[in-house]
């Protein structure tokens, strides 16, 4: 583009630069009043200025390098602004004007004036041409980045919103965040109503399991500088395991350096949480245009993230609640509460509730804690830990949780087992007595202060669930030992004095023989067979008592037939079961007391009531069940009658402990009937053990 005209006039009209500048901003002003009416004059003065002294330059130099930073600048402000490549073209040949009008005075004659025109009209179709270029080829790349940004919008609030599952939701935000970036990561982290931290609650473009559980074990709070958002908050930083806390010493001077930026989650007034980006490629920084399109997407799906956040809360409620439900249906279960497997289920629901790895109990014995219960991975390393000299001892002395944030370090040798990275213990305290510890191990992420709380009142339930369950097991020896000495009593007073009358027959009738009293013998002899054959009554009836059926398996029906197959039909009474209705299972403790209550009418029955026949009538009706047992027999006074005559107290408590209604009726000489009659809402679920 070498030409001395040009450079000639430039030169000269460098004098006029200011003047030149001024017929400038108003032609701009006149001719383009949308994109410079409302711009200061004398800053507009001074922007055209800088453009027509890069313009004289070129014609000084004889080339376009003045113009590269003056139009790539003003481009970016023009595309930002939405100025189209018309008006750029027109506002450069309102600068080819303003060349015109100054230019010819510094003209000597004609010719040199054609001159000057023919090389001004050849550089301004250069300029333009270039201009024109260059402006497309930005306006086009503006439009895929609008393009890529939109799509990205788009993917983020479709992502958000199109699944139930807050989690779910959560992930593949982070998943959208972090690709935005090249080689990118994100960490979401939301806030805790409760104590305001903000915790990490999903991730993406982890590059290991370890940088994985270094970012999970970060927490953020409001109060703090450690750490400065896009936004200008400051945030503290704490850390939960090993593992975070040598990423918490990189990651201030990361932020400050702009590989990694914080960027705030707010609806309205109120913040949601903190989305952490950042970009493993080396020598990566934020752009303001990375910065606007991740704060873009924040924004587009903020109400979206608090409503995941407030599923996500309600979810782990939800799973509190069922934990703590199941934990205290165990309370509930009669007799089927054993120690065992109330153990069982809780060091198993303790896992789950807090996403742990393996849990233990561990049980004071003395001076003690013993490894009562175990479930999952990593296991203790002892079945036995001092309660004096150990670590964890030390915690059950001090009645209060502990977290461990990194158990190699913390915990003594031999005490920890290789695998624990974090834990979390838990005193079991039942008012302010001191029963064991209640260990969960190897979080992702480690415990928290949230994990603390949900612990500690599981860990009340579970409290309660022990102390039933050994109750039970307590109760269970005694109704043994009752049991037993029942059979005692009932050995004692009927078989053993059975026996006794028989012995005592038999002499008498050996006396009467030996005498000649052969009528006597004959009568004597008739009683004799008579007690032996009630004796015989009495121990079928004590060895069912010994050996009845499984319940469990045969059920009640099956039960009572078998009780009167082995007993009243083999005694030579007429022994008849009826059922009406659909037959059903019904809770095994209640089959139990009803089975237990039948028996001791027909105990009734075949020693007292001297009947020759008995019916036991079972009906299955809609929302109720009833049990009817009648005999024949000689019958009694309801009112003369002891309390607890002829087993009827044993019967009255049987019925009380299943809630049930008890209806008894005897007429002397009439027989008797027992009449038990149970609502469904009272005996539970059928065919389980609840």
């Amino acid at each position: 583009m070498k030409n001395e005209i040009l450079k000639y006039i430039g030169q000269s009209l460098l004098a006029n630069i200011d003047e030149m500048a001024a017929e400038y901003a108003v032609l701009l002003v006149k001719y383009q009043p949308r994109w410079y009416g409302a711009v200061d004059f004398e800053e507009l003065k001074r922007g055209s200025g800088v453009g027509l002294s890069s313009t004289l330059d070129c014609f000084i130099r004889g080339d376009f390098a003045p113009l590269d930073n003056y139009f790539q600048g003003c481009a970016h402000i023009k595309l930002n602004r939405g100025v189209g490549i018309g008006d750029v073209v027109e506002g450069t040949m309102l600068g080819k004007h303003v060349f015109l009008k100054f230019g010819r005075k510094y003209c000597a004659d004609q010719d040199e004036y054609v001159e000057f025109l023919n090389e001004l009209e050849r550089f301004y179709f250069e300029i333009v041409t270039v201009t024109t270029e260059r402006y497309s080829e930005m306006l086009l790349s503006k439009l895929n980045a609008e393009h890529v940004r939109n799509k990205l919008l788009l993917e983020a609030s479709r992502t958000v919103t199109s699944t139930l599952d807050p989690d779910e939701a959560l992930e593949k935000l982070a998943e959208v965040l972090a690709g935005t970036v090249d080689d990118g990561c994100c960490t979401i982290f939301l806030v805790n109503s409760e104590t305001g931290g903000l915790a990490p609650s999903a991730g993406f473009g982890y590059a290991s399991a370890e940088c994985q559980r270094a970012l999970g074990g970060l927490r953020l709070c409001s109060s703090g500088s450690s750490l400065r958002g896009v936004n200008g908050e400051s945030y503290g930083l704490c850390t939960v395991n090993k593992a975070s806390s040598s990423c918490a010493d990189l990651l201030p001077e990361a932020v400050r350096s702009g590989s990694v930026s914080l960027f705030p989650i707010t609806n309205g007034e109120t913040t949601a949480g903190v989305a952490l980006v950042s970009s493993g490629k080396k020598g990566f920084t934020f752009d303001d245009a990375t910065t606007e399109l991740i704060g873009g997407i924040l924004n587009a799906v903020a109400v979206a993230i608090e409503s995941a956040a407030t599923a996500r809360k309600t979810k782990r409620q939800l799973m509190e609640s069922e934990s703590l439900r199941r934990v205290a249906n165990i309370l509930l279960q009669s007799p089927e509460g054993k120690n065992g497997d109330v153990l069982a289920l809780i060091v198993d629901e303790a896992r789950g509730i807090i996403s742990g790895t393996g849990s233990s109990i561990l049980l004071q014995d003395g001076r003690g804690l013993n490894v009562v219960c175990t479930t999952g991975e990593p296991k203790c390393p002892k079945d036995v830990f001092s309660i004096e000299d150990s670590y964890y001892g030390k915690i059950f002395k001090s009645g209060k949780t502990a977290i461990i944030s990194d158990a190699q370090s913390e915990i003594p040798a031999g005490e920890c087992n290789d695998d624990v990275r974090t834990l979390i213990v838990v005193p079991l305290l039942e008012g302010y007595k001191k029963l064991g510890l209640l260990l969960v191990s190897n979080k992702s992420g480690g415990f928290d202060y949230e994990d603390k709380r949900i612990m500690e009142m599981f860990a009340a339930q579970a409290v309660l669930a022990i102390r039933n369950s050994r109750l039970f097991e307590q109760s269970e020896k005694l109704v043994v030992q009752g049991e037993r000495q029942r059979l005692a009593r009932e050995l004692h007073d009927s078989v053993t004095q059975a026996l006794y009358a028989i012995t005592f027959c038999s002499d008498a009738a050996v006396r009467s023989l030996d005498s000649g009293r052969q009528s006597s013998a004959v009568e004597q002899l008739k009683a004799l067979q008579g007690m032996a054959q009630q004796a015989m009554r009495d121990m079928r009836s004590l060895i069912f008592d010994l050996h009845p059926p499984e319940l469990e398996s045969e059920g009640l029906v099956g039960a009572l037939q078998a009780r009167l197959n082995a007993v009243e039909v083999r005694s030579g009474l007429s022994a008849e079961l009826l059922v009406e209705g659909n037959e059903r299972r019904l809770p095994l403790r209640i089959e139990e007391e009803l089975f237990r209550i039948a028996i001791e009418a027909l105990n009734n029955s075949t020693k007292h009531s001297k009947a020759e026949s008995v019916l036991v009538k079972v009906i299955f009706d809609d929302g109720f069940t009833i049990m009817l047992v009648v005999d024949d027999g000689k019958g009694f006074n309801l009112e003369t009658l002891p309390t607890g005559g002829m087993g009827l107290r044993g019967i009255r408590e049987r019925a009380q402990r299943i809630n049930a209604e008890l209806e008894i009726d005897s007429t002397i000489d009439q027989g008797t009937s027992v009449k038990v009659f149970i609502y469904d809402k009272f005996a539970g679920r059928g065919g389980s053990n609840e």
